[in-house]
């Protein structure tokens, strides 16, 4: 039986002020029986960090919680437990593959933003055996190191 409680409070204080802030209640105490607002902090109940546990009482090997980092580590295990593999396959390309990539890149100005050309992209992409999606996070990844390298090369000539 999964049990809801109410842990830490996610209210910005000072979002008015155009920072972060939060005020440190570290768990939702009903207030006079109401159960919608926290006796702590005053604030409503959707603030508060909403965590599913099983048996909060009770881990898995027998031991109670001893702390917060015990609870999240159980919760991640918890998720983890399906057998699904959350981690992601990194793309490998070839050198020809990275070069047109790269050339074509510095053709479209390193910007998949011109609508003109969203024809030409899908055709270049199904040419190389590329998703456009793949595409699009490569292009922005070597923006960064193109135009990094190129603003250190002209500081130096």
């Amino acid at each position: 039986m999964e049990k809801k409680i109410y842990r830490d409070c996610q209210r910005n204080q000072a979002c008015c002020l155009g920072g972060y802030a939060i005020d440190g209640c570290t768990q939702f105490i009903p207030f006079n029986n109401s159960k919608t607002h926290c006796k702590a902090c005053g604030c409503p109940r959707n603030y508060h960090r909403k965590v599913l546990c099983r048996d909060l009482e009770q881990s898995p090997n027998g031991k109670s919680f001893r702390s917060l980092r015990e609870a999240k580590r159980m919760a991640r295990q918890q998720q983890s437990c399906g057998g699904v593999n959350m981690k992601q396959r990194k793309s490998k390309f070839s050198m020809g593959q990275r070069e047109a990539m790269r050339e074509f890149g510095e053709g479209l100005g390193w910007s998949m933003r011109n609508k003109d050309r969203q024809e030409e992209i899908n055709r270049f992409c199904e040419r190389i055996g590329v998703s456009r999606i793949i595409f699009k996070t490569w292009l922005n990844n070597r923006k960064k190191c193109y135009f990094k390298g190129t603003s250190s090369a002209n500081i130096s000539s």
